[in-house]
């Protein structure tokens, strides 16, 4: 009987570990562990002091971060998440931000405008409404902000001067928290699929990866890695097979 309860409690205590290693499923390891070969590689792991982190930039120095429960933007140092400084958000449940090579513009998923501020001091120096959005994510790039809209589950390409539309792709997954434009390529976070996607100026998937993490938020390009953050506050930066 006593025998019996020993190899009871191993087995529980060998359950127990199998348990919290079904829930690390998507650890902290240098390698996909899910992928038969190693598809990127994380070389760099910051904190951010985001309790609800959303949508990331990088400004060419430091990359930001939003903090979803406070309308917050954080600036952070790249090696060590230091910070830098802080702004505050024109919006209510901001969700992106996207740095245009001078200023920062913020969307929200709560109204249909987009505001771009000044870098320095979070002064307005533009809005723009589009009418009916819930707005998740925001890049800019070859001269267009691009939208990602929770309504339409699309992506669109808008003109940052007028608001005008020009076209739209869909989204290939479930909702759209982060996305980022590397010059060539779009790179599309999903939380709900666990996913990364990286597709084409049309909307095509060109590759489609496991996350780092569980919940997968913001992501921007900063000329050379792609930088993801997670719901577990953690920011990683990383560089994919080519």
């Amino acid at each position: 009987m006593a025998q019996t309860g020993r190899f009871r409690w191993l087995w529980l205590i060998a359950f127990s570990g199998l348990a919290a290693g079904c829930q690390d499923r998507l650890f902290d390891n240098p390698f996909d562990p899910q992928a038969s070969e190693a598809v990127f590689e994380v070389i760099n792991t910051i904190y951010t002091p985001a309790a609800l982190p959303r949508g990331l930039t990088w400004d060419g120095t430091t990359i930001w971060n939003i903090d979803g429960s406070s309308d917050t933007l954080y600036s952070l140092n790249t090696s060590n998440g230091a910070l830098v400084r802080t702004l505050k958000s024109p919006l209510a449940n901001t969700t992106g931000m996207a740095y245009d090579g001078q200023d920062l513009w913020v969307c929200s998923e709560s109204q249909a405008d987009v505001y771009k501020i000044n870098i320095f001091n979070g002064d307005i120096l533009k809005r723009l409404n589009f009418q009916k959005a819930a707005f998740t994510a925001v890049e800019f790039g070859r001269d267009f902000l691009w939208l990602a809209d929770r309504l339409s589950n699309k992506v669109f390409k808008a003109n940052p001067e007028t608001a005008e539309i020009v076209s739209s792709f869909a989204n290939p997954g479930t909702r759209i928290a982060g996305l980022a434009f590397d010059g060539a390529s779009f790179w599309i976070s999903d939380p709900q699929t666990l996913s990364i996607y990286k597709l084409d100026t049309e909307g095509k998937i060109l590759k489609k990866y496991l996350s780092p993490g569980q919940s997968p938020q913001g992501v921007t390009f900063d000329g050379r890695f792609l930088w993801n953050v997670d719901d577990n506050q953690k920011i990683y930066q990383l560089r994919f097979q080519k």
